[in-house]
C-alpha cells in the first residue's frame, strides 16, 4: 500500500542552507523536518531546532516539545504546537517563561537568526507584498511573503514590493513602507543579505532584464534584486530588523 502524506524525515547533512547548524553525527544525525505553512521549506526552520541549537534553551526535542504542547512558545502571537511549523523571515518568536521575544532576521553568514527585540516591538511586525489581486466582490487583495492575506480598501495606495508595518497577532495595517527612493532596505538574500541600505532608484524590468533596485551600501551603491529588498523604513528602519553581533 502507498504511504500516504509527506515524508517527516530529514538529516542533518542534507538540510536545507536555512539550517545553521552543525552536520556531524555526533551532534544527531535528523533535524524535523517543516511541514506546510507560511514559509517556504527552503527558507524557514522548525521550532524544536529553534529552541535547541538556535536559542539554547532546551537540551534535547523532548525538552522542545514539552515547551510546545505546554503553549509556551508564541509565534506573531500565536501559540503553536506543531513542531514541525515552519518559522520564517520577520517573525516574532515569544517565549512566556523567559520573558524574552526574538525576530528571525537576516544576518551575515545565516539566512535566518533570531535578534533580540524590545518588549515594545514584540507585537510589530514587517511584512513584503508579494501579489495584489482583485478577489470577489471588487476588493483588492494583498498578499505577503509570510503568506498573510490581508484586505485593502484604497488599493492604489499599495504596490507589489512594498512592505506593510503590521501588529500581529492580528493584520491591522500600521503603515506603509514604500518601495521608493530615499526609503531604508534591507537585503534579504545573496552575498550581501543583512545589509541596510538607502534606496537611490528603482529599476523597473524588462522582458530581458530583472527588476532591481540601486542601493547605498557603506558608501557604494550597488545593484540588488527587488526580490531581495525589504523596504523597511522611511527613512530609518521603523523596528529592529538586524541582527549585531
Amino acid at each position: 500500500m502507498a504511504r500516504m502524506g509527506r515524508s517527516t524525515i530529514q538529516k542533518r547533512l542534507s538540510a536545507p542552507r536555512v539550517y545553521s547548524v552543525p552536520r556531524k553525527p555526533r551532534h544527531g544525525r535528523f533535524v524535523v523536518r517543516t511541514g506546510p505553512g507560511p514559509h517556504p521549506r527552503a527558507l524557514s526552520i522548525d521550532p524544536v531546532t529553534l529552541l535547541r541549537d538556535y536559542l539554547g534553551l532546551v537540551k534535547s526535542a523532548r525538552e522542545a516539545l514539552f515547551v510546545l504542547n505546554n503553549r509556551y512558545l508564541l509565534v506573531d502571537g500565536v501559540a503553536r504546537t506543531d513542531s514541525s511549523f515552519p518559522i520564517g523571515l520577520m517573525d516574532v518568536v515569544e517565549i512566556k517563561r523567559e520573558e524574552r521575544a526574538f525576530r528571525m532576521v537576516p544576518a551575515k553568514g545565516r539566512l535566518l537568526y533570531p535578534a533580540p527585540i524590545q518588549e515594545s516591538e514584540k507585537g510589530l511586525k514587517i511584512s513584503r507584498i508579494v501579489s495584489k489581486v482583485t478577489v470577489r466582490g471588487g476588493r483588492v487583495q494583498l498578499g505577503t511573503h509570510d503568506g498573510r492575506s490581508i484586505l485593502v480598501d484604497d488599493p492604489g495606495s499599495y504596490r507589489v514590493g512594498d512592505s506593510l508595518l503590521i501588529r500581529v497577532p492580528g493584520q491591522e495595517i500600521v503603515s506603509r513602507i514604500p518601495l521608493e527612493k530615499g526609503s531604508t532596505a534591507l537585503v534579504i538574500g545573496g552575498s550581501r543579505r543583512s545589509a541596510l541600505g538607502r534606496i537611490v532608484d528603482v529599476i523597473p524590468g524588462s522582458f530581458s532584464v530583472r527588476p532591481a533596485v540601486e542601493l547605498e551600501l557603506e558608501g557604494e551603491r550597488v545593484l540588488v534584486p527587488r526580490e531581495l529588498v525589504m523596504p523597511v523604513g522611511l527613512p530609518d528602519p521603523l523596528i529592529t530588523v538586524r541582527w549585531v553581533e
